[in-house]
């Protein structure tokens, strides 16, 4: 004999999302989990890195099911995840830094809040991939690109903060300075 009968919300909800800690689980372990590289037995340590893991292996799962996409291995989401924090150009209210977009006007609002330094690639890299958010990996620990500045013809490392893409020597980065900030003054060491 078969008895009908309409199921309760919360147990529909249930059924549908049962899953979805087993997913996190299986992420968090795949292919290794931090506590299991982080080898500890203090307590404090053990329950961070659980919740190290559990906050890495949910962020993986909402990324994918926001853009309704594939979930992207672990390992590599942990990779991105790694180098995007290390790279942070956020402020302590959460807002970036550095905004590039058009370019800003000599004396401009934009140009005087936006971070003009002078800064030097790391080795072993060369060009800005904006695809890949990070420098092009090169055979050369040094290499040299010409200066961007239209009849430079000097070549160089260095690059103003305001935008990696663009190689820029001293002297074309001090007028760079001046330029965007409006002022005579010599940009900050």
């Amino acid at each position: 004999r078969t008895i009908n009968f309409k199921s309760p919300k919360p147990i529909s909800r249930h059924n549908r999302a049962k899953h979805w800690v087993d997913d996190t689980n299986n992420r968090r372990h795949d292919p290794i989990a931090l506590s299991a590289v982080w080898r500890t037995k203090w307590w404090p340590t053990r329950q961070f890195t659980f919740l190290l893991e559990v906050a890495e292996a949910n962020a993986a799962n909402a990324r994918s099911r926001a853009r309704k996409q594939k979930t992207e291995p672990q390992l590599d989401f942990r990779r991105s995840l790694a180098k995007k924090m290390l790279t942070n150009n956020l402020d302590d209210d959460g807002r970036t830094v550095v905004q590039v977009g058009r370019p800003a006007t000599r004396g401009s609002l934009q140009a005087v809040k936006m971070e003009h330094t002078f800064e030097k690639r790391p080795g072993f890299t060369g060009a800005w991939d904006e695809k890949d958010d990070d420098w092009a990996p090169v055979k050369s620990e040094y290499q040299k690109t010409h200066c961007a500045t239209p009849g430079c013809k000097n070549r160089c490392r260095t690059f103003c903060s305001c935008n990696k893409k663009v190689t820029m020597c001293q002297g074309c980065f001090n007028d760079h300075y001046a330029f965007m900030c409006g002022t005579t003054q010599d940009p900050p060491k």
